[in-house]
């Protein structure tokens, strides 16, 4: 769970419930609950068999429940982030039984070790009322020792544009958006900065003070959350918007604006905010800006700036990549017999001209000189206009699956000197497997997470690829014996195994945990040496429990990667596999 602000450190030593009918047990007996932590054991509680769907609509396992007496007017959180259980969590307004539901969540907390699909609920408390909470195990035999949190916020002070913290020179300087409300406030002079500047969730205000004249970058790079950021030139609320961008070449979906020609007491009111409502601890830099091509700097797939360091992608989007005129890319990659490869590069045309070309990796020729642009010298195909986004597309009709390089390169003679770009491909992979749900629906990155790239490689009995998947967050591998097509739709996502469904997560073992992070490039990097590739996962032949047992000879299993995505959660598609 993300930092709190300071709050009272009171520890309450919960004695654990063993009996229906227990403290805790039911919404007629509930705990006290006090600012703090309060350690929870879901084992020692039965199911109430109460819920609210204008909440979260969950009929879960072994619940507790606790009061709260807020003891200040403002925005509370309460969370089971530092949990090994999946939990539902809700607020309810009152204290009696049947009270109507102010907030519930499900899977709020980022997965991490510790943090196995928790909960956490922010919601606005009136000083000196008391309210009912509900703890639910969303699966069952809720047994793991967490952590039950609560916590006050201030509103900060620097929540309008008239209170803006006054700063000077150069940054970094941190924020916390998490008790800000969302202003609405814009001084766009054009539709873009306007429209960007309205769309703020939750914002804070700085009043920035140039020092030296020069170029500077605005941004929120290192940011915990998805920021959005205006900058407006002047002081105060009567500003012009000078800037905005929601996701930079930093990525991590934090932002950066560039202001070009500030001299010294110039001064501009910086607004914070987030997408979609996010909220959280941020930082905010202000810094010179150098030129361009050092600005960008290598990208994560650095060094693939020949053929024969070529990086090896799939489909799924790869955000916020760099090229220049000395420095080409070159990527790896397999179309299936059959199958029709589709990439699409975004960049700016005011800044670069970029061009691909697709070869054949084995028997084929590869240019991979950055001072040329090889039309017509062996390629496949080519994506080779004044276009954006470029495009390229190709159909192997070889009769077998084809090993693939592509050049991402800039034109020789384009204005611009280096850029930035976001590669999109579908139509990579091996043939073999069959996928069902496919194509999986998109997530918050714009691409859907595919498991076409899996195979029989490394131990065990198959080894799972998931690409495709939105930066920084956690996924881990599902599997069934059956399958449904259609699947039936849960968060963002599709579900498209069938009960009894088995979690490859932290409580099935050591050997059986498959919990990943996706990187920049969208695929899922293996975070507990569970994989000899590094990502993805290698499947053994024993099964968690539930379904339990081993992968035998002739039989059919089913897998999918189940994955948060924002505050949300969603699926990959689906990967049906014969033994």
């Amino acid at each position: 769970m993300r930092p709190l602000l300071p709050f009272a450190s009171l520890l309450l030593v919960l004695a654990l419930a063993s009996v229906a009918g227990a403290q805790g047990d039911d919404c007629s007996s509930p705990l006290p609950l006090a600012l703090g932590s309060t350690p929870v054991d879901l084992a020692g509680f039965t199911n109430s068999l109460y819920h609210d769907g204008s909440c979260v609509d969950r009929d879960g396992f072994e619940d507790a429940w606790f009061s709260f007496t807020a003891s200040s007017t403002g925005l509370h959180q309460f969370g089971t982030c530092g949990g090994d259980i999946d939990t539902v969590l809700r607020v309810f307004d009152g204290t009696s039984c049947g009270a109507p539901c102010l907030a519930g969540n499900d899977d709020a907390c980022a997965m991490s070790t510790g943090a196995n699909w928790a909960s956490e609920v922010t919601v606005a408390l009136t000083a000196g009322q008391s309210y009912l909470l509900q703890v639910e195990a969303w699966g069952p035999g809720g047994v793991g020792l967490f952590d039950l949190t609560a916590a006050s916020f201030q509103t900060p002070s620097n929540d309008s544009c008239s209170t803006a913290q006054q700063l000077a020179g150069p940054g970094p300087w941190s924020f916390d958006t998490t008790a800000a409300t969302t202003s609405g406030f814009s001084s766009g002079s054009t539709v873009t900065c306007s429209t960007g500047s309205l769309s703020m969730g939750p914002d804070l205000f700085f009043q920035w003070t140039a020092t030296a004249p020069g170029d500077y970058q605005f941004d929120t790079c290192g940011s915990t959350f998805d920021t959005k950021l205006a900058v407006h030139a002047g002081s105060g609320c009567a500003v012009t918007c000078a800037g905005y961008n929601d996701n930079g070449l930093c990525g991590a979906f934090n932002s950066e604006v560039v202001l070009m020609g500030v001299s010294p007491g110039d001064t501009f009111l910086v607004q914070v905010g987030g997408f979609l409502g996010a909220t959280g601890p941020g930082v905010l830099s202000i810094a010179p800006w150098s030129t361009p091509c050092a600005a960008y700097g290598d990208d994560a797939y650095e060094e693939n700036d020949s053929c024969a360091t070529a990086a090896a992608i799939g489909d799924g989007l790869y955000p916020g990549l760099t090229v220049s005129k000395t420095d080409l890319d070159v990527y790896s990659l397999t179309v299936p017999a059959g199958g029709t490869l589709d990439i699409s590069c975004d960049h700016d045309l005011l800044l670069v001209d970029i061009d691909l070309f697709l070869y054949e990796q084995l028997g084929g020729t590869c240019n991979d000189d950055p001072t040329v642009d090889p039309f017509n010298t062996g390629e496949l195909a080519a994506g080779w206009t004044s276009s954006n986004p470029e495009l390229l597309t190709w159909t192997n009709t070889s009769g077998t699956d084809m090993d693939c390089l592509l050049r991402v390169s800039v034109w020789p003679n384009s204005g611009g000197d280096c850029g930035a770009y976001d590669l999109q491909l579908t139509g990579t992979g091996q043939s073999g497997f069959p996928r069902f749900c496919t194509p999986a629906l998109p997530n918050s990155s714009g691409a859907a997470v595919s498991l076409g790239s899996s195979d029989l490689s490394g131990p065990g009995v198959l080894h799972i690829e998931a690409q495709g998947g939105p930066a920084d967050q956690f996924g881990m591998v599902l599997v069934s014996a059956g399958f449904t097509d259609p699947g039936v739709p849960v968060s963002q996502g599709e579900l498209c195994l069938t009960p009894p469904i088995g979690r490859y997560g932290s409580s099935a073992g050591p050997g059986l945990n498959s919990i990943g992070r996706f990187d920049a490039a969208g695929v899922l990097q293996n975070l507990f040496g569970t994989s000899t590739a590094g990502s993805g996962f290698d499947v053994p032949a024993v099964l968690p429990t539930p379904p339990g047992g081993i992968v035998l000879p002739g039989t059919t299993w089913n897998f999918q990667v189940w994955y948060r995505d924002g505050g949300a959660s969603n699926f990959s598609d689906g990967l049906s596999v014969t033994f």
